[in-house]
């Protein structure tokens, strides 16, 4: 039973031959497509220049969405059960500014107590609802400008 539980909690999107299409992610997000959806559209209206690329990433045996603007890798998504994770990768050069971000308290003592992998720091933001938004949008602009 361990290996089912595995499973169930880690990320989604486990099928190479299934694209990610609008009707996949529906059925993985359940309400949490309504983020996806407000996440795509304010994606195309604040950075239209932004792109979603789908890949299957044999090394995590699942999808990732990479999202690029001006082809730099802005951030990486990936999908969950009833809910998404946004992925942003910043130098230890960045750690003073993003401490300056208007981002919640959590999210910023989250990224300070990380010690990084290699020369990057992440920081994820799980995204179940419309209202975790506003980070991802805080980090998006802050990274991609």
């Amino acid at each position: 039973m361990p290996e089912q539980n595995a499973e169930r909690e880690g990320p989604r999107l486990r099928d190479e031959a299934e694209y990610p299409s609008d009707e996949v992610l529906a059925r993985h997000l359940g309400k949490a497509k309504a983020a996806w959806d407000a996440f795509t559209a304010r994606l195309a209206a604040d950075f239209p220049d932004a792109s979603l690329e789908w890949r299957f990433y044999r090394d995590g045996n699942s999808w990732l969405c990479k999202v690029v603007r001006k082809k730099k890798t802005v951030c990486w998504v990936s999908i969950w059960d009833q809910a998404f994770r946004t992925t942003f990768y910043f130098t230890m050069k960045s750690d003073q500014e993003i401490d300056r971000l208007p981002i919640t308290p959590e999210l910023r003592a989250a990224y300070r107590a990380q010690s990084g992998r290699g020369k990057l720091k992440p920081i994820t933001i799980e995204v179940s609802r419309k209202k975790a938004l506003g980070d991802v949008f805080t980090l998006f602009g802050y990274k991609s400008g």
